[in-house]
């Protein structure tokens, strides 16, 4: 709606305010902000939607002035409707929705791509009370509708949740069931190398197959998805996408298997322990925390990003932090990033 009347402002002068959803607010600053749509500087307004309206929401009146002649990339924040001054500005820079500018515009020289160091997310498989299981104090396995499960410990690996990292554990007592090495394997082999598991996964079938999501279709049965070489890799640097504040936990492998995440986690993949350390202390350093926090907004569902987390370049905040020589011995000894220079990939 807010859209539309912005459309048919375009080639006048108006004021739109409308009292939303602070989450919605932000979409549609991306999207006229994105679409290069001629609105002016733009303000939000924090509404105690719990008082006024009984409602535990984060509310805002949004005020969007549309000025053909004087075409704004910001908007200031207040956080009560009697506010004067603004608390803070949200912006639009190099693509992204800026949730605080000046920290941002202090730190925009690290943004980058990495080639080296990949951000992954964790395993997806839609199907957490079939694949997820939990190890019991006895050591049996127990799944997520509270059946014993008896599989081979070929396709299971020890597992974090979201939860987990963010409380900084390297270990759990989950299990998950990991059917596949890359996307699109054929996982017919399990039935010969896992009877037991193939059994298991036959019985819960019917949840299997009728999960809804489109990337199932036309896909090996019992396929997952966010799995590849990097799943495997036996030291991760890794963080969760729920919390505002992320906590980079370095995990290491349990009773000899990599540990593997859920899909709400985005991890960097490390051959060893004293290159995981590496990262790790360039991910917790003040010059990343500040890049990362100016474009992480705290109300989201998920605040932290892969795309937050992936536009920061790891080279370039070692460079920051005069590390620059020794990110250069790590990456140098990386066969992967020989074969990139030789093909001219980065």
């Amino acid at each position: 709606m807010v859209l539309r009347q912005v459309g048919w402002l375009r080639e006048r002068h108006g004021w739109i305010a409308v009292l939303m959803k602070t989450a919605v607010a932000r979409k549609i600053l991306r999207q006229t902000w994105k679409r290069g749509e001629p609105v002016g500087r733009a303000a939000v307004f924090a509404v105690n939607a719990m008082h006024h309206f009984g409602d535990a929401v984060n509310a805002c009146l949004f005020v969007l002035p549309v000025q053909p002649s004087q075409p704004s990339r910001s908007c200031d924040v207040f956080d009560t409707l009697e506010d004067l001054e603004p608390t803070g500005t949200v912006g639009y820079y190099d693509g992204i929705l800026i949730a605080d500018v000046d920290a941002f515009m202090a730190r925009r020289h690290l943004l980058g791509f990495n080639c080296d160091y990949v951000w992954r997310s964790g395993i997806k498989h839609d199907c957490t009370k079939v694949m997820d299981l939990t190890r019991s104090r006895n050591g049996g396995l127990v799944n997520g509708l509270g059946k014993v499960v008896e599989v081979e410990d070929t396709y299971l690996f020890p597992m974090l949740k979201s939860s987990d990292v963010a409380r900084g554990k390297q270990y759990s007592n989950r299990m998950m069931i990991v059917s596949q090495q890359e996307i699109g394997e054929n996982t017919s082999h399990i039935q010969r190398d896992a009877p037991r598991t193939w059994a298991y996964l036959c019985t819960h079938g019917e949840q299997l197959d009728g999960r809804r999501s489109m990337i199932y279709r036309g896909k090996p049965r019992f396929s997952i998805f966010g799995v590849g070489d990097y799943t495997f890799a036996p030291w991760k640097v890794a963080a969760s996408g729920f919390y505002q504040v992320p906590h980079f936990v370095k995990v290491g492998p349990t009773g000899g298997k990599p540990v593997v995440f859920d899909d709400t986690v985005y991890f960097l993949p490390c051959r060893s322990e004293d290159e995981a350390d590496f990262p790790q202390a360039l991910v917790q350093s003040k010059p990343y925390s500040q890049l990362l926090h100016s474009m992480i907004f705290a109300a989201e569902k998920r605040p932290v990003t892969a795309e937050a987390l992936r536009r920061i370049s790891l080279e370039r905040v070692a460079d920051e932090l005069g590390l620059g020589d020794r990110y250069a011995a790590f990456i140098g000894r990386k066969p992967e990033r020989q074969m990139e220079l030789a093909l001219g990939d980065c």
